[in-house]
């Protein structure tokens, strides 16, 4: 496998599946143009031109326990030359214990080496549900459509097969035979307000003090030009001001 190029920033990313990281079928690194993590991560990072992502696949990582997955995970990201790795899991109701198993793992390895991890309670699609416009917006309604404004509480586990987050999702997108595709669920990621989010999904807002605090520091924002091209700051000609 070739080196990665020189302005490109590879971070190595694991989800739940097709919706979290896109179908993996890449070889090379990736732009993050698909997956709701994979466009999510970029726009925490103040969507840099550099990233690029190796997308993993779950069921395929080293390890009995969630724990041991992360850490072998770490490790082999390490090994590769990425610059970090992300490990976001549903949490199918069971926040404290699945988030704990990552930072554990985690922690266990490598301790100067960037990894940001999280949860997505009760499942991806809350954090998709906690953004009415980016909905429409991704999906092309003709109005915004009315969502709950607490997605967390909605249970995968619900008796009420219509008030889980997937279908409560998929209803809000004006879909009542059939739950979003992966690629509809890309394309709200990409509207989604960040500030809303947070403010409405606890378990995105932790994710985001995740990857600012280890991922986003391997993206510095570029310094601005202390002396910047003088034609650039040339005043139009008739807006000089003469002298009397």
């Amino acid at each position: 496998m070739s080196a990665p190029s020189p302005t490109e920033v590879v971070i190595e990313i694991v989800g739940e599946g097709v919706t979290d990281v896109a179908r993996i079928v890449d070889v090379r690194p990736v732009r993050p143009e698909s997956g709701v993590v994979s466009i999510l991560l970029h726009r925490l990072c103040d969507s840099p031109t550099s990233m690029r992502l190796k997308r993993k696949p779950f069921q395929f990582l080293q390890g009995r326990t969630l724990e041991q997955k992360t850490k072998f995970f770490k490790r082999n990201a390490s090994c590769n030359g990425s610059s970090g790795c992300v490990m976001v899991m549903d949490t199918e109701g069971e926040h404290p214990k699945v988030l704990n198993q990552l930072k554990l793992g985690r922690d266990a390895e490598l301790p100067a080496f960037p990894m940001a991890v999280g949860v997505a309670h009760e499942c991806i699609e809350a954090w998709l549900l906690a953004d009415a416009s980016a909905i429409r917006r991704g999906i092309g309604l003709n109005e915004v459509p009315i969502v709950t404004t607490e997605p967390e509480m909605l249970s995968v586990r619900s008796k009420d097969q219509k008030t889980t987050p997937k279908k409560s999702l998929a209803e809000a997108a004006g879909s009542t035979s059939r739950l979003l595709s992966a690629e509809e669920k890309s394309k709200i990621a990409i509207h989604i307000n960040i500030e809303q989010a947070e403010s409405r999904c606890p378990s995105f807002a932790a994710f985001s003090a995740e990857v600012r605090q280890h991922i986003g520091k391997l993206f510095p924002l570029p310094i601005p030009d202390p002396n910047p091209d003088e034609s650039a700051i040339q005043p139009q000609e008739g807006d000089a001001t003469e002298d009397p």
